[in-house]
């Protein structure tokens, strides 16, 4: 089986849960985004059908994705610095 990756159509519900985080980004850190983030995930992982997927598959979905989210975001932060100067 190959792993789940997000796909260009779920990045409107990315920019969603993004905004839903901005609201409170005041009154809450980075790190302590990152925390919330991961406990989310976290629950989500437990509320996987494990007749359907391993909780070591529901992981390795969960490493990819954040790589590639991590790549995405560092592309981007790049163009914005490359397009300042």
């Amino acid at each position: 089986m190959s792993v789940h990756i997000a796909k260009p159509e779920h990045e409107a519900a990315f920019q969603e849960l993004s905004k839903l985080l901005m609201r409170h980004s005041a009154k809450v850190s980075a790190l302590d985004m990152l925390a919330i983030a991961a406990n989310m995930v976290g629950k989500i992982v437990a509320m996987q059908d494990q007749r359907v997927i391993s909780p070591a598959s529901a992981m390795e979905v969960v490493a990819k994705n954040i790589e590639i989210g991590n790549e995405q975001m560092l592309k981007s932060i790049r163009d914005d610095i490359a397009g300042r100067s």
